[in-house]
């Protein structure tokens, strides 16, 4: 009796089909892994103040459009609650667009953002959409807010 030797190719791989089986379980675990290594207060804080700045130029614009004052109030010393009022010393919020309430709070939205509100906690636009002759900064958790004076400029 003869026997055959084979040289052994095709015999010590791995299956197409183990091969996609533990990429797909490397996959899984590496998404697993990055979730839990960064965590959404980041960009929580950075959306949540690029909505403060939007609602400041929402105030800013209304001013320029109906040719009497707007502007935001932030309420307490530091506020999770402010609201948009229109004259120069209205106590009266009305809804901002996209808002359930005429006063925004920050903390039942469960955002972590705190606001130091500037001196008096207002910021007023005139018709010309300028706060005044002072640059206005409103410092937050999640970075600075920048009212530029005489152009009302919001980066």
């Amino acid at each position: 009796m003869k026997r055959t030797v084979r040289n052994g190719i095709g015999k010590g791989g791995f299956t197409m089909i183990e091969v996609v089986a533990t990429l797909l379980i490397i996959g899984i675990i590496s998404a697993v892994a990055v979730t839990r290594i960064t965590g959404t207060s980041e960009s929580d804080l950075s959306s949540q103040v690029e909505v403060v700045k939007n609602h400041l130029r929402y105030a800013q614009i209304r001013a320029m459009n109906t040719d009497t004052a707007w502007g935001i109030f932030f309420t307490g010393p530091t506020p999770t609650t402010y609201y948009l009022f229109q004259g120069t010393g209205s106590t009266t919020p009305i809804p901002l667009p996209g808002e359930e309430n005429a006063t925004v709070n920050l903390t039942t939205k469960k955002s972590k953002l705190a606001i130091t509100p500037p001196t008096g906690g207002r910021v007023t636009f005139d018709s010309y959409g300028s706060p005044g002759s002072a640059t206005i900064t409103i410092a937050t958790t999640g970075g600075a807010i920048t009212v530029t004076q005489n152009t009302g400029f919001i980066p």
